[in-house]
C-alpha cells in the first residue's frame, strides 16, 4: 500500500448523507467493502451549486464554519456562513499537502470535487492550501459536462436556467423521480441544507410547503443552484475555471445502459434500465438541439447514456479549458501518470446501479468495482 489517505465520498443530485433518508444508504457497499482506505460519507446540499456544495465538504473534512465566500454570497444573495463542524465530527482535521485526501463522486459529485479542488489550489478558505491537498479525484457516473437530460427536466436550452415561471413544476418533478427512486423515506425525511438561504426545515412541516418556499426564494432564479449547474452552459464555465493539476490522479468510471436502436440511430434503454429513467434515456438518445453549445458540437456524440447522464458527459472534462487524457484504465495496468484523465466503460449499468442498493445483476458487479477503486487509491 503506497498511502493511507482517507476517501471522502461525495453524493449526486438529491443525494444524502448517511444520518438523512432514514439511514437509506446512497452508496451502496462502498463504505463497507473491504479496503485499506478509510471511507467517510459526506452530506452537502443536494440542490445547491457546485461552488456551495464544495465550501461544505470542504469544512466537512477539515472542521469549522462553512464559508461560502463573502464576495460569492454577496453576489448570489444568500448569507456568507453555514455550519460548523467541531474537529470530533471533521473527516480529516489535519488536511493538508502532506496528509491530502482522495475525492470520489458520484454525479454531481464529480464536478463539486473538481471544483473543491480549484478552491483549494487559490486558497479560497485562507488555509494556505494548494492542489496539492488532494491526492486523487474519481469521477463515477461525473456529470463533468453536463447533462441533456436538464433540459428534460426544464432548463431552458438557450440559457440553462430555470425559466421564473417553470420553478416550482421542475422541483416538484425532480423530486417526484427521487421519491420514486427512494420510496417514502424521501418525504418522511428530509433535509435540503439551505439554511444559508434562510430555508430551513420548519416543525412538522410538509415536503410540498418546503418545495413552494424554495421555489419562491431567489435561489433558483440564477446560476446558483443545482438546475444551473449541471446544464452545458454552466459546464462549459466550470471546465474553463477549473483546471487539471499536475500531481493530482484523475479517474472516471462511465455508466451506460443504451444500445442503438433497431430500425434507427437514436439510442434506446437496454432491458434492464431503472424503469423511472426510460424517459429521460429516451429524451437524451434521440435528442437533436437547434443550436451548438460549442465549437464541434454534435447532438449524437450525447445520445448514448445511464438515463441521466451521457456517457460522452462522464469520460473527463472535454468541452472547454485544457484537460490532458490519458486513455484509457484499462490500458495502462496500474501504472498512472498524474495530470491526465483516465476512465473506464462501466457497460449495461445505469446511473443509479453503481449507488444505492443494486438489483440482482449489480450485487456482486458493485461490490468488486469499489473493492477494486480503493485498492488503486491506496497504490497511489
Amino acid at each position: 500500500m503506497a498511502n493511507n489517505y482517507p476517501v471522502i465520498l461525495c453524493h449526486g443530485l438529491f443525494g444524502w448523507g448517511p444520518a438523512e433518508v432514514g439511514g437509506f444508504p446512497y452508496w451502496g457497499f462502498a463504505p463497507t467493502v473491504s479496503s485499506p482506505l478509510a471511507r467517510y460519507v459526506a452530506a452537502v446540499g443536494p440542490l445547491s451549486s457546485t461552488h456551495d456544495r464544495a465550501c461544505e465538504l470542504a469544512f466537512q473534512i477539515k472542521g469549522g464554519t462553512v464559508d461560502y465566500g463573502e464576495a460569492h454570497a454577496n453576489e448570489m444573495g444568500h448569507e456568507r456562513f453555514g455550519k460548523t463542524y467541531s474537529n470530533d465530527v471533521a473527516f480529516h482535521p489535519e488536511w493538508s499537502e502532506e496528509n491530502p485526501v482522495h475525492l470520489v463522486g458520484h454525479s454531481m459529485g464529480g464536478p463539486t470535487s473538481t471544483m473543491l479542488q480549484q478552491l483549494l489550489a487559490t486558497d479560497y478558505f485562507g488555509w494556505g492550501s494548494n492542489a496539492n491537498w488532494v491526492k486523487s479525484i474519481s469521477g463515477i457516473s461525473a456529470v463533468l459536462n453536463g447533462s441533456t437530460s436538464t433540459y428534460f427536466f426544464g432548463c431552458d436550452e438557450q440559457t440553462g436556467l430555470v425559466p421564473e415561471h417553470s420553478i416550482f413544476g421542475v422541483l416538484s418533478t425532480w423530486i417526484e423521480f427521487t421519491v420514486g427512486i427512494t420510496g417514502d423515506l424521501f418525504d418522511r425525511v428530509y433535509n435540503y441544507d439551505l439554511d444559508h438561504w434562510g430555508l430551513t426545515v420548519q416543525p412538522g412541516e410538509t415536503l410540498p410547503s418546503l418545495v413552494k418556499r424554495i421555489a419562491d426564494s431567489p435561489m433558483f432564479r440564477g446560476k446558483d443552484n443545482a438546475g444551473y449547474c449541471l446544464t452545458i452552459q454552466a459546464a462549459l464555465e466550470q471546465n474553463q475555471f477549473c483546471q487539471t493539476y499536475p500531481d493530482t490522479y484523475y479517474f472516471t468510471y462511465v455508466t451506460e445502459q443504451t444500445r442503438p436502436g433497431i430500425l434507427t440511430k437514436f439510442q434506446v434503454p437496454e432491458a434492464l434500465m431503472n424503469p423511472l429513467m426510460i424517459a429521460p434515456a429516451m429524451y437524451q438518445g434521440r435528442k437533436v438541439f437547434d443550436q451548438p453549445f460549442y465549437e464541434g458540437f454534435n447532438s449524437s456524440d450525447w445520445w448514448s447514456n445511464d438515463g441521466l447522464v451521457s456517457a460522452y458527459s462522464q469520460m473527463y472534462p472535454r468541452i472547454s479549458g485544457n484537460h490532458p487524457v490519458g486513455g484509457t484504465i484499462e490500458e495502462q495496468q496500474e501504472q498512472f501518470t498524474p495530470g491526465q484523465w483516465f476512465y473506464q466503460m462501466l457497460n449495461s449499468t445505469d446511473h443509479l446501479d453503481i449507488v444505492f442498493l443494486p438489483d440482482a445483476p449489480n450485487l456482486l458487479k458493485q461490490r468488486g468495482f469499489y473493492k477494486e477503486l480503493f485498492t488503486r487509491l491506496a497504490s497511489l
